[in-house]
């Protein structure tokens, strides 16, 4: 197999898993959206931010799904996709190291470190 086949394979496994990732969070955010509570969830924001916050979600997997269905994956969209994932573990691991979040949120955000990380990788071997 080609460099190229791995690295197309690769990415398009990281944009499926991150598909997954991002249902998971909607799923655990959808019921803050409809004002009820959600054990798995840290902190209990309004229902509007938490709506706002399972679209953000919700529309960053679209994207995710869409990018793995394309014949070539978008690299811009890619680095995109990195900021995206990397910001979300920063924030989780600022906001625990401040004691506004239980430090488990760190863990729970683990994979969006390294699923930012292979995007980061990708785009940067990209040509």
């Amino acid at each position: 197999m080609s460099p190229h086949a791995r690295s197309d394979r690769t990415i398009r496994a990281a944009l499926w898993a991150s598909v997954v990732l991002n249902t998971l969070g909607v799923a655990v955010l959808a019921p803050l959206a409809l004002g009820r509570e959600a054990p798995l969830f840290p902190v209990s924001p309004s229902p509007y931010l938490a709506a706002q916050l399972v679209f953000t979600i919700a529309l960053f997997g679209g994207v995710f799904a869409w990018l793995a269905l394309q014949p070539r994956v978008h690299r811009p969209l890619v680095v995109v996709a990195a900021i995206g994932k990397l910001g979300f573990f920063a924030l989780a691991a600022v906001y625990a190291a401040t004691g506004a979040l239980p430090t488990g949120a760190v863990a729970s955000a683990a994979p969006d470190l390294v699923l930012g990380a292979v995007f980061l990788a990708w785009a940067r071997g990209a040509r």
